[in-house]
């Protein structure tokens, strides 16, 4: 009887420490995810801006910032562009979002591509600017071309003198000049104690690699996704933050599982860590200017490079890339 009792007592020990030995083998498994599922202290929201900016684009760009404001975890922005610039309206109001933003939270910019002309006006807000150094930053200037003035005839009827033509054209070359002066200026309000460029030199709407953007104030650093999300965090003073990229639709993007599992968000994906690495931009990227830049170009390069004064201000007409004419009857920021 006694060696009966002693043996089940030795079976229910063993059973204990095999017991005690899973829950200490599981619950080292589980620690990880419940830490980085309850750890952090708040999440930089990624914003994409891609292609040509337009209605479209400005609205769906407005709707991500306003998800990322109204978010209590949402602690800091980074703006992922990839853009040759747009329209002029649609930029003035994503550049209007993105200063509203940049007044409630740390912003940081990514360039991929290119953040040229409306897409520059765009991120000129931003706390700091990353570029890659093939990236193509600035052309700080507005293209517009006049409507087609229509001939008068019997059938077409007007309410005012200037229905037909849409103006003389020191009024076009006024409208024109407003909006290159707003664009110029919001440039100088923005980063004026960082450029190293004078107002005649920005006027020139001229297109830097994104080395020479960082050393004339146009750009801050040379660096990717990575770089812009880690530096957005630290301006929050984030440690331990998640990254969550927007998406117009009201879907988020998760790059940590734990976070996905973790998120009460209706709609929800996960997403590769390769996405703070680059993507391919699809094709080169062209920005809209007048025809006759083609022969202008066409010119130069049958011609010597001009002389310059040994500083990276000076880049010939020949840096530009290949462009096509805006379509009439627009005022495009380019």
């Amino acid at each position: 009887m006694a060696n009966r009792t002693r043996a089940l007592l030795s079976r229910i020990a063993r059973s204990y420490v095999l017991f005690v030995a899973v829950g200490v083998v599981v619950g080292l498994a589980l620690a990880p995810v419940a830490w980085n599922a309850t750890s952090s202290e708040g999440t930089v929201a990624v914003v994409p801006v891609a292609g040509t900016i337009d209605g479209s684009t400005s609205a769906s760009v407005t709707a991500m910032l306003q998800q990322a404001r109204n978010d209590p975890d949402v602690k800091a922005v980074v703006l992922l562009v990839n853009s040759g610039g747009g329209g002029a309206a649609a930029s003035e109001e994503l550049y209007l979002q993105t200063k509203r933003t940049a007044a409630e939270m740390p912003l940081v910019t990514s360039v991929d591509a290119a953040a040229a002309s409306g897409a520059y006006y765009t991120i000129a807000p931003s706390d700091r600017i990353y570029t890659k150094p093939a990236s193509t930053v600035g052309s700080v200037g507005v293209l517009a071309t006049a409507p087609q003035p229509l001939e008068p005839t019997d059938l077409v009827a007007t309410t005012g003198p200037n229905k037909l033509t849409g103006g003389d054209e020191r009024e076009f070359n006024y409208i024109l000049e407003s909006l290159g002066n707003a664009f110029i200026g919001a440039v100088f309000e923005q980063r004026g104690d960082r450029l190293e460029l004078t107002r005649t030199e920005v006027e020139q709407a001229r297109i830097y690699s994104g080395t020479q953007a960082v050393r004339n104030g146009l750009a801050d650093s040379i660096g990717g996704r990575q770089a812009a999300v880690e530096h957005a965090a630290d301006e929050a003073g984030l440690d331990n933050y998640d990254v969550r990229v927007m998406r117009p639709d009201g879907t988020a993007r998760f790059l940590s599982r734990s976070n996905y599992l973790a998120s009460t968000a209706p709609d929800k994906e996960m997403v590769s860590a390769e996405y703070l690495y680059g993507e391919d931009p699809g094709g080169p990227v062209f920005l809209m200017v007048p025809a006759t830049y083609l022969d202008t170009a066409n010119d130069d390069a049958d011609s010597p490079a001009p002389r310059t004064n040994g500083t990276e201000r000076d880049v010939d007409n020949r840096t530009r890339p290949a462009a096509a004419a805006a379509p009439g009857g627009t005022h495009v920021v380019a």
